[in-house]
């Protein structure tokens, strides 16, 4: 039997949203030229910080990588902690768009399949994104800082919720903190993997992919 394709029109909607980054952008770049300033200075960000972790980042630093005036840096970014966000912004956006393409390739015919599909993708996106590991780390900073990671992170997870119900998983608001906390299991799980082995030590990846299944799986009560 043909597999039909998987509906992913609500990661779409949710990299459209970005609800982070137009908190922490000054201005929001409307020319080709501007956007890739953007993308430089971001990119830059997660090289540093794969090198010396999330101190190393100043503007100064990162003006002088991405070989730009420190004046433009500040043009998207009134500060540092700003440049943070925008950081974890833009790696998420990269790992929800190779979840999209993952998904659509491999047609998962259960949620815990497109589930699964999810975390191996957060797997390869750790060995293979700049920074990408480091900023799966919450963010330090200030009250609405903090307040703009946790909004991000309510729209990620409603997203994902929204993918899964196609496979007749539960919608509610109880599951959506569910599903937080599967998330939240998965990045605990994998975090300690690579703390162990550069590549991810394999067995606590197995972990990662089986534990937050089992969780949801658990909290599932069979219709009567």
């Amino acid at each position: 039997m043909r597999r039909c394709d998987v509906d992913v029109e609500s990661l779409k909607q949710y990299l459209e949203t970005d609800t982070s980054a137009e908190k922490s952008l000054r201005n929001n770049p409307q020319q080709e030229r501007s956007r890739q300033s953007l993308e430089s200075i971001l990119r830059v960000c997660g090289q540093i910080i794969d090198e010396s972790g999330h101190a190393g980042v100043t503007t100064a630093e990162v003006a002088k990588r991405a070989e730009m005036a420190i004046g433009t840096v500040y043009r998207f970014f009134p500060d540092r902690i700003a440049l943070m966000i925008g950081v974890y912004q833009y790696m998420q956006d990269q790992f929800v768009a190779l979840c999209i393409d993952r998904l659509l390739e491999e047609k998962p015919d259960t949620w815990q399949d497109a589930l699964g599909i999810m975390m191996d993708t957060s797997v390869v996106a750790r060995r293979t994104i700049p920074g990408f590991k480091a900023t799966q780390y919450r963010i330090l900073g200030d009250e609405d800082s903090q307040e703009q990671y946790s909004r991000s992170q309510r729209e990620y997870v409603a997203a994902v919720v929204k993918m899964l119900s196609q496979f007749d998983f539960p919608g509610d608001e109880r599951w959506r903190g569910h599903v937080s906390v599967a998330v939240e299991l998965s990045r605990a799980l994998q975090r300690l993997a690579f703390d162990q082995s550069p590549d991810g030590d394999s067995w606590l990846l197995q972990e990662a992919r089986a534990v937050p299944i089992a969780y949801l799986e658990g909290h599932l009560v069979p219709a009567v």
